[in-house]
């Protein structure tokens, strides 16, 4: 049957050796798809008719959008490989680093913290996570790190790899055909899905729940709290929030490691309540003190009842959004 392999992964050279190998071994030419790439039509390769029993091996490279890469091509279709190289595999998701030395404006791989947040994302839309240089990984460090990766993509086959043919033979032990958007764990978190396949007692994903938006500047004073560990080691954060000082506008809250980003989705015609629906993963955390320091940034009885009119007053030392980001319809309209 035929299929596109697609490799991902931050550590490059363990990422490609993968792919050359998986190629070698299916007697297959590989492609390298860049960043760059992304605008021509055939950025993934398209195997033959169904039925031919081919396979392409594309190797996508650490700045390429992955989402569109691998959705261009259809994305049940693909056959997502995450290459993880266990020596560092949790110090990428903690790497403060930009993707790329240098983006355009508007362009979020220059962020800080984008190489973290890339590291994140090829997990969450694996169909498949391959361990490389495991064995010099004591075993307790690669059982964490592999609940771990369960934990942010509960759907992925997970492997010690020692040969691509051999885990390519290896059928998928959970939904493979789930839509890649809806893979990530958080996603799963916040429609009570969240059933990974590999547990270890360190590692966890919580659901907060607050109806109250967040008071700006208090929220800066809980995320600097929370990121020196006041409910144990947030490794990766996702969902949605509101901002009482940006009314009438849905963010998307995203975190993985040191690095931070509420970004605007669109005006929130009130279906969706006031507040904050966010899941956590980590190490070592603790729900009673997680949904404190949180709580304590939600607006208080006097704040609430004051109104978004006095809201707009807050002080907010939050990142602003540019206008090309506000092309939202009026909140009074």
């Amino acid at each position: 049957m035929e299929k596109t392999i697609a490799t991902m992964g931050v550590c490059a050279p363990e990422r490609q050796a993968y792919a050359e190998r998986t190629a070698a071994t299916l007697a297959r030419p590989l492609h390298l798809l860049r960043y760059r790439d992304l605008r021509a039509a055939h950025a993934l390769p398209h195997p033959r008719p169904r039925g031919s029993d081919e396979h392409v091996v594309v190797d996508l490279g650490t700045d390429v959008d992955l989402i569109h890469a691998i959705s261009a091509r259809g994305g049940v279709d693909v056959e997502a490989v995450c290459v993880v190289d266990a020596r560092h595999m949790i110090g990428d998701l903690l790497d403060d680093a930009p993707l790329v030395a240098s983006a355009p404006p508007g362009d979020t791989r220059g962020d800080v913290g984008a190489r973290a947040r890339q590291a994140a994302l090829a997990l969450e839309l694996a169909t498949r996570i391959v361990w490389v240089n495991w064995e010099q990984v004591p075993t307790a460090a690669l059982a964490v790190q592999m609940a771990l990766a369960s934990h942010l993509n509960p759907g992925a086959t997970l492997r010690l790899t020692r040969d691509p043919r051999a885990d390519l033979h290896v059928g998928t032990t959970r939904d493979d055909e789930t839509e890649i958007l809806e893979r990530a764990g958080w996603v799963r978190a916040l429609n009570d899905e969240h059933d990974p396949y590999m547990r270890d007692n360190r590692v966890s994903t919580l659901r907060y729940d607050q109806v109250r938006p967040f008071h700006p500047a208090r929220l800066q004073t809980a995320l600097d709290r929370l990121d020196d560990g006041a409910a144990g080691r947030l490794i990766r954060s996702a969902g949605f929030c509101r901002l009482a000082s940006r009314p009438g506008i849905l963010a998307r809250w995203e975190h993985v490691g040191s690095a931070m980003w509420i970004e605007p989705i669109g005006t929130d015609d009130g279906r969706m309540g006031l507040g904050q629906e966010i899941a956590f993963t980590g190490l070592d955390l603790s729900e009673p003190r997680l949904r404190h320091v949180l709580d304590m940034a939600a607006l208080t009885d006097d704040e609430l009842a004051a109104g978004p009119e006095a809201w707009t007053g807050f002080d907010d030392p939050l990142p602003g959004w540019p206008a090309a980001d506000l092309s939202l319809p009026d909140a009074t309209d």
